[in-house]
């Protein structure tokens, strides 16, 4: 078969052209970190990628939600600890103020303390983030949560609990209604309160009130408040919020009232006509309960009023104790996000390890296929060479350079 000098061209320079294109792809591939240039190359693979990516991209939109959270649920703690310290202050300066040896002087310094400290937990109750939002109004965060009208201090806020998804099937709340921390707060002590008339003229002070038969409580709670009412020598009559007699009896050695399920104790004696009062905890703001002390302490001095200074203090005591819980409440469960946020982190960065080590295994990225290319770049580089060599070799052999 006979090969003409332009065939001998055409296919040397075909074969070099073969050959620099295989460099330039092997270079490209390298400069790019990535075997897998275009869908071309491998349709499965460029496919795969384009789900793990997807996949990879949602991972760190989480990680992301979960960092966000993270931060909202910190200085939301930072505030709750605040609000703890402040009513822990307070619950302090009342217990003072009940100790009964305080003279004028001593019960206008607490007062004044009082009325300093209900302003320091109001300023932590309408605190706004670095947006200007206020924290603690819910949805309505555009509205100052809580604001003093005639009636007191009232909550302008919602129920709305804003939520962040740290997960692909987990949303977690991040923060708290105002009304939760501040303002529905149940009065008394594991569902019973206890108070004494204000208008009461004996020295009957309130020292206790404890469900002794839980069982008997739960039957006569639904029909109360009760009204304890003595009468002379001691005697006295319960009855239930529709005024129909339930009890009566007769003190004895202590000052102790036993009924339906519930233990009232008192120092002090009441006068005739002076009554008692027990039931079903309610709610009230921990704000109209630090008004209450502040009323109680700008009682005049007097003996009357030195007794309903004395019970108002002990229901205060029991409302702050509380409020005081909540506050410690809201702590835990903000730890227990915390908690929760941290292994969702954990478990999301580890994910996003795995489907980037996956996508680079893939798309031909991983060390060991760019070793392979580095090699492979070498052995196209001789190739070129020795095929560019060979062809000015033989492109030099002519008859004429024999004659």
């Amino acid at each position: 078969m006979r090969v003409s000098t332009n065939q001998f061209y055409d296919n040397s320079i075909r074969a070099i052209n073969s050959q620099q294109g295989a460099l330039l792809q092997v270079s490209q591939q390298l400069s790019a970190q990535r075997k897998l240039l275009s869908p071309a190359d491998d349709p499965v693979a460029s496919s795969r990628e384009v789900a793990l990516d997807a996949t990879l991209k949602a991972n760190e939109q989480m990680l992301r939600n979960q960092s966000d959270a993270k931060s909202t649920l910190e200085a939301t703690e930072n505030y709750l600890v605040e609000a703890g310290n402040t009513v822990q202050a307070a619950l302090a300066r009342v217990v003072q103020a009940g100790g009964g040896a305080l003279n004028e002087e001593n019960r206008q310094s607490i007062l004044a303390d009082l009325k300093s400290l209900r302003d320091q937990l109001m300023s932590v109750a309408n605190t706004r983030d670095e947006n200007g939002n206020y924290i603690f109004a819910g949805y309505k965060r555009d509205n100052q949560p809580f604001v003093r009208n005639a009636s007191g201090v009232v909550y302008q806020g919602d129920a709305g609990v804003r939520q962040s998804q740290i997960g692909p099937n987990r949303v977690i709340d991040v923060s708290f209604t105002g009304n939760y921390l501040f303002g529905d707060i149940p009065t008394g002590q594991n569902g019973l309160v206890v108070s004494a008339d204000g208008a009461n003229t004996g020295s009957a002070a309130l020292t206790s009130g404890v469900i002794t038969d839980r069982q008997a409580w739960n039957a006569a709670a639904a029909f109360g408040p009760y009204t304890i009412e003595f009468g002379a020598d001691g005697a006295y009559t319960v009855t239930d919020r529709d005024g129909a007699e339930v009890g009566t009896g007769t003190l004895g050695d202590g000052q102790v009232v036993e009924i339906a399920g519930v233990q009232v104790g008192f120092s002090g004696s009441p006068a005739e006509g002076d009554r008692l009062r027990f039931g079903p905890a309610e709610s009230q703001s921990v704000f109209d309960t630090l008004d209450q002390a502040i009323a109680a302490l700008s009682l005049p001095a007097s003996e009357t009023e030195s007794t309903a200074r004395a019970n108002a203090l002990y229901e205060v005591n029991l409302n702050l104790n509380s409020a005081l819980n909540r506050l410690l409440e809201a702590r835990s469960s903000v730890g227990s996000r915390l908690n929760e946020i941290e292994s969702a982190t954990t478990a999301g960065e580890a994910r996003s390890d795995q489907v980037t080590g996956e996508i680079s295994r893939v798309v031909g990225s991983d060390l060991e296929t760019m070793t392979e290319l580095t090699g492979e770049l070498a052995k196209r580089t001789y190739t070129v060479q020795a095929a560019q060599q060979t062809y000015t070799q033989i492109a030099r052999l002519s008859i004429f350079n024999f004659l």
